[in-house]
């Protein structure tokens, strides 16, 4: 595997880094790779996104918006992490699979 096919393959973990779509990245490589759990977890991490802009429209609350916005900046900083610690499982997973190193 080049190096050029690794930096473009793990190029779904900038994502991680930019709010509201810091799931995003999981949810796609969730259905690439056809592993539930990194779906869900991109579910998860989008999860008090999805519940800040409801509960904005829905019902201004700042104390709501407060923890939800800290649990939120917390899962980010998570899901930073996890991302670079799973981008190496899916590195290994494409190279020991080739046929989706090229999709």
């Amino acid at each position: 595997m080049k190096i050029t096919d690794i930096i473009i393959n793990s190029l779904w973990v900038l994502l991680s880094l930019i709010n509201f779509i810091n799931g995003a990245g999981f949810i796609y490589m969730g259905f690439k790779t056809k592993n539930n759990m990194w779906l869900l977890e991109g579910i998860v991490y989008e999860m008090p996104w999805i519940l800040i802009i409801i509960c904005g429209l829905l019902m201004p609350n700042v104390i709501v918006m407060l923890y939800l916005g800290t649990f939120a900046f917390v899962l980010q900083i998570i899901s930073i992490i996890r991302s670079i610690w799973v981008d190496y499982k899916y590195i290994k997973f494409i190279h020991n699979n080739q046929k989706y190193l090229n999709e």
